[in-house]
């Protein structure tokens, strides 16, 4: 098969997996929901006829709770796909993901900071804490590498592992010191989940993933060359210390807003765009795009999982994710160091 022809059938795949999961798991939970009644309800709001139409309580679960949480589950997964995808071209390194820049550190910090207070209960008090927290800790990196001038991609990323350090010890202090009856509240958002969320948080975080990722897609090019190095990129005429800085800037807010609506949820950035690369690609233009439409179809289906599982393992998003990502993590740089 042609890559043409392998990247066009890697898109249709997504392109159908993705609605058909959103389906799925709006009509899946504790109550189940006929998948013909969603998929009717979801059109008569688009002025369709309601053929099969759902019951007052089917459609306050469908518009009011399961809604919500899927698109909000893709958006989150999309956002730090292209996250993912972003980085692993500026620091031309395949296992690269948002981790780098201290952004879930710093949510987890900012969040812990937030209970300690006593905000925890205060509506989106914890996520505009944790978006904060990310957006310090990605400041204290910029800040820190740039204190010698102009910093080295090595630079950048040994001081994103400093900052995720001390904001990891940061919470860890302030979680021991923190209620045991407020310490739940954070335990659970620290392991990441989309429970209670409302359209308030899709149209918040929602709102500034989608942008940051479009954002991301029109930076395509400049990413493409980026990954061809620096010098390279340099002598091609491209700033590039101010795109590099630029493309940073805008995955640290796509990052941040999504860590702050859905806690922590790893690996998702190194997954998506490492698996669908060898299919549709390296370049920006076809892999940004990809890995949006995977990372939203993984996480939806990880979301789906966690809560079909709950009632038996209590098992949270991140967790999930975590058990799935981290054994792939392994292998894919069993297979990077084979092939260097």
């Amino acid at each position: 098969m042609t890559e043409t022809r392998r990247r066009a059938l890697a898109f249709a795949v997504l392109a159908a997996a993705l609605p058909l999961c959103l389906c799925l798991a709006s009509a899946s939970g504790s109550v189940a929901l006929p998948p013909g009644s969603v998929l009717s309800s979801l059109g008569a709001r688009l002025g369709l006829p309601d053929v099969f139409p759902l019951s007052p309580a089917g459609q306050t679960i469908l518009w009011t709770v399961r809604l919500p949480r899927v698109l909000l589950a893709a958006v989150v997964g999309g956002g730090l796909a292209v996250v993912g995808a972003a980085l692993q071209s500026v620091f031309r390194n395949p296992m690269a993901d948002s981790g780098l820049l201290g952004v879930g550190s710093g949510a987890a910090c900012g969040a812990v900071l937030a209970v300690k207070i006593g905000w925890g209960q205060t509506f989106l008090a914890l996520p505009i804490a944790a978006f904060a927290g990310a957006m310090a800790a990605v400041l204290a990196v910029y800040v820190l590498a740039h204190a010698a001038g102009r910093p080295s991609l090595h630079a950048l990323l040994l001081t994103g592992l400093a900052v995720s350090a001390l904001a990891g010890a940061g919470t860890s202090v302030l979680l021991v010191a923190t209620e045991e009856f407020r310490v739940r509240t954070v335990l659970f958002w620290l392991a990441g989940g989309l429970e209670g969320r409302s359209w308030t948080h899709v149209q918040l975080g929602g709102g500034l993933i989608v942008a940051g990722a479009l954002l991301l897609l029109a930076l395509a090019r400049p990413l493409d060359v980026l990954s061809l190095g620096t010098e390279e990129a340099a002598a091609l005429g491209l700033p590039v210390h101010l795109t590099r800085l630029g493309i940073l800037a805008v995955s640290s807010l796509v990052a941040g807003a999504a860590t702050s609506v859905a806690g922590s949820v790893p690996f998702v950035g190194l997954v998506a765009p490492h698996a669908l690369r060898p299919l549709v690609g390296p370049l920006g233009r076809h892999l940004l795009p990809a890995a949006f439409l995977g990372g939203a179809v993984l996480v939806v289906l990880a979301d789906l999982a966690a809560r079909t599982l709950s009632a038996q393992l209590d098992l949270p998003l991140g967790a999930l994710t975590a058990f799935v990502g981290a054994p792939y993590f392994l292998l894919a740089l069993r297979t990077h160091e084979a092939r260097a």
